[in-house]
């Protein structure tokens, strides 16, 4: 079989609300999806284009979910054309039909974080889609169980150079610095010498004032990060970008795979579903 370069993209999924499990919120509105009949799932993105969800897959105590969204553009059914032949013929489809995109989505529950990796392509969806799928079937979800409201969005994972990406946002909103937990103890905070049953890091949260960026902070961090002197373990920064998308830059994911090389059957064009599972759960390992 030949082979297709894809691209994938980093993301976290998050949900707008506080004290709840986002794996257990996640799994009710997938499984609630799952659970529709087939006709149910569908979406429309606009612009002649709908998309479902084909398939779900849980595995490894329900903490990873592959899934596979097929969607299509409708509307549109022009002779078609033979590239050695130029020989035209009409086109069979239906106008309310559209030759099938898949896209390929892993999701892997990390310390309370939903990581994506999502294969990004011209004739798939997006996660911007994803998001406004889910928070779809979120509100009928909603209506159905009578539960509080709540919406899902996504923050992008930056994955090159660590000063470039600070550089490039418009604002840094945020910043979290994981820090031994002796920290306690020390001069500085001189809590509790007693940390045998505290969590090994301790996460010391920072925020900018309204309208006002914290890039600078964010530069010093990270010049302490990197001066070998242990003080800091890692940094998730929060930020804004010019089109004003929030952005999550965290040293634990620079220098992240950004295309594989799946599989793709030759008399469909199609990729190759197990291969490119595989391949992104070859990029999931590092996550670990």
């Amino acid at each position: 079989m030949a082979r297709k370069r894809r691209k994938i993209g980093f993301y976290y999924l998050t949900v707008s609300i506080d004290n709840y499990d986002k794996q257990v919120v996640f799994n009710q509105i997938i499984t609630y999806i799952k659970d529709l009949p087939r006709a149910s799932k569908k979406f429309n993105l606009g612009d002649n284009k709908f998309c479902v969800l084909d398939s779900v897959t849980p595995y490894l105590n329900d903490n990873r979910y592959k899934i596979v969204f097929k969607s299509a553009t409708h509307s549109f059914r022009p002779n078609l054309i033979h590239q050695q032949t130029i020989d035209e013929r009409e086109n069979p489809k239906q106008i309310q039909e559209g030759e099938i995109e898949k896209t390929h989505i892993l999701i892997k529950a990390i310390n309370g974080d939903l990581v994506v990796i999502f294969e990004k392509h011209l004739g798939g969806i997006g996660m911007n889609q994803l998001v406004k799928y889910l928070n779809n079937f979120t509100s009928q979800f909603q209506r159905d169980q009578n539960l509080e409201s709540f919406r899902f969005g996504h923050e992008i994972i930056v994955k090159d150079d660590f000063l470039e990406e600070i550089a490039n946002l418009n604002r840094v909103t945020s910043a979290e610095i994981y820090v031994d937990k002796q920290i306690l103890g020390g001069d500085a905070l001189n809590f509790s010498n007693r940390t045998n049953q505290v969590k090994h890091e301790v996460v010391v949260s920072v925020k900018a004032n309204n309208r006002s960026s914290i890039s600078e902070f964010a530069n010093d961090l990270y010049a302490s990060f990197n001066g070998g002197e242990n003080r800091i373990n890692k940094i998730r920064l929060v930020g804004k970008n010019h089109d004003n998308n929030d952005v999550v830059i965290k040293t634990d994911f620079i220098e992240r795979q950004e295309y594989i090389n799946p599989e793709m059957n030759t008399e469909t064009g199609e990729i190759s579903t197990h291969d490119i599972f595989t391949e992104m759960e070859n990029v999931l390992y590092n996550f670990n």
